[in-house]
């Protein structure tokens, strides 16, 4: 039975995730740590393991048993289920598809076993007809937990996406966790998640539960299923219900204060039946640098030392903490207004890894005017950054795409307000004396997918410098929107 103190009841639905470290570690790609060496002679060290940029949708549950999970209920604690409150059917996990006997249920959740950090979750989940005691006749609740940490409890430290019959994309701070996000008023007296609201910054005591409510009410299908996804990086996340954004939360800490980047990932059972289906996780591609890569922004830097302006001169872009932000003075239609910044250092062939995050837009606005910007290879041939999330690729202007060349092959966009990756292997063109022998190639992986195929590149793409048989440098454009940008390098291409 359900024995601690309770918060109110739509407070009370929660689940777990707990740190990822290690297992689908979230850095694919970065240089494998080296063994322990044994007795000497010392051996000859290892190569470096290739950068692999790809990641790929893995099944978070199995469909056949609770492998990697953990059930936890506090009249029975972990492991033991005799009820059988969480069961596997058909492929599925359903919980609490058990006789309704009049009695309560625990409230508990399943809880994988292993951590994560830096990653995408999606399921689908289905109501079923039954609800329980103490929960009965009211609306159908569930949830994920996600960088669930501490003891297991009912509920234990974590965020909550609140799955609920009227209020799935909910927020919730769960037993004395913390947030950032921006927020107007909402209905009964909690905050509502609005982009362009005021900012709040949480600072709720132990064993407290908030909840932010969802920015838009999203139709569900009562009797169907549903989808959800939930995108988490470091102390961050953007949940989607059906492909609309529903909150969007930073600087999640947890009750000591400290960051909270990973955790447990847990699914609740609260008086309710619910199935869920096609769990799935996905690595988000944030590469570390290899050794011997150019380090051009480094993880939690202050500066931008290793840029310049278009002129020559100090870059002006306010960098903090390692994110560098676009500085702009750009007007329309005047390029050369354009505060854009270039590496003071000049590259060939080459591996080019950043992160960006565009910034939330208004609605009703066009295309080229949400989060745009770029980044030039040589100064020459521009590989797009835009917001084109949730839109079928139109052309050679959209996020992935070679501008004015090459449409990327999908559609990978994260949604704005997301932490997103580019990793881009160029091959200069080849030339002998002013002779260009062959065009330069590129292929393209965004957020871990490969959106470009070694594609030629014909020329300098728009507002490029022209082509020539020199290096050039990595060029970041300043296009009116202030996109932010962190962990960028550059290694050699390897044959």
């Amino acid at each position: 039975m359900f024995t601690a103190p309770r918060a109110p009841a739509h407070a009370r639905d929660r689940h777990h995730t707990r740190p990822a470290r290690g297992v689908l570690t979230m850095l694919l790609g970065s240089v494998l740590a080296s063994c322990a060496a044994p007795a000497t002679p010392a051996p000859t060290p290892a190569p470096a393991a290739p950068l692999q940029p790809q990641t790929a949708w893995a099944p978070l549950f199995n469909g056949r048993d609770l492998g990697g999970w953990m059930t936890w209920l506090p009249s029975t604690g972990a492991g033991r289920d005799p009820a059988g409150i969480f069961r596997v059917q058909d492929g599925e996990l359903r919980v609490l598809q058990v006789e309704d006997t009049g009695a309560e249920r625990d409230f508990g959740y399943v809880a994988t076993t292993a951590p994560y950090t830096d990653y995408r979750l999606r399921l689908q989940y289905r109501w079923g007809k039954t609800t329980f005691a103490p929960r009965k006749d009211l609306p159908r609740d569930a949830g994920i937990l996600y960088h669930l940490t501490g003891p297991d409890t009912i509920w234990p430290s974590s965020m909550e996406f609140q799955i609920m019959e009227g209020n799935t994309g909910d927020l919730w701070a769960i037993n004395g966790t913390n947030l950032s996000t921006t927020v107007s008023s909402g209905s009964d007296g909690d905050p509502r998640y609005d982009p362009f609201g005021e900012a709040l910054t949480t600072q709720f005591p132990a064993e407290s539960y908030k909840r932010v409510q969802r920015a838009t009410d999203v139709p569900e299908n009562a009797s169907g299923w549903n989808d959800v996804e939930l995108i988490v990086s470091g102390d961050e996340a953007v949940q989607v219900v059906d492909g609309q954004v529903t909150s969007r939360v930073t600087g999640i800490r947890a009750p000591d204060g400290s960051a909270l980047r990973s955790g447990r990932i847990a699914l609740q059972a609260e008086g309710a039946e619910v199935t869920y289906r096609n769990i799935d996780l996905r690595p988000l591609a944030y590469l570390a640098p290899p050794t011997g890569a150019t380090v051009l922004l480094a993880s939690g830097a202050d500066s931008a030392a290793a840029w310049q302006s278009r002129s020559g001169g100090a870059a002006d872009w306010p960098v903090q903490g390692g994110r560098m932000t676009v500085r702009s003075t750009a007007k329309p239609g005047d390029a050369a207004s354009s505060n854009d910044l270039r590496s003071a250092e000049t590259f060939g062939d080459m591996h080019l890894h950043l992160e960006f995050k565009v910034p939330v837009t208004r609605g009703g606005l066009p295309e080229q005017e949400r989060g745009n910007s770029g980044v030039y290879l040589q100064g020459r041939y521009e590989v797009q950054i835009l917001d084109s999330y949730g839109q079928p690729p139109t052309g050679q202007d959209d996020l992935g795409a070679v501008y004015g060349q090459h449409a990327p092959a999908v559609n990978a966009a994260l949604p704005s307000g997301a932490w997103q990756s580019y990793d881009i292997e160029f091959r200069a063109a080849r030339w002998e004396g002013t002779q260009k022998t062959a065009d330069a190639r590129v292929t393209v992986y965004l957020n871990g997918e490969k959106v470009q195929d070694d594609v030629a590149l014909s020329g300098s793409t728009l507002l490029g410098e022209p082509e020539a048989a020199s290096d050039g440098p990595v060029v970041l454009q300043d296009h009116g929107s202030e996109v932010q940008f962190r962990n960028i390098w550059v290694a050699p291409l390897e044959d």
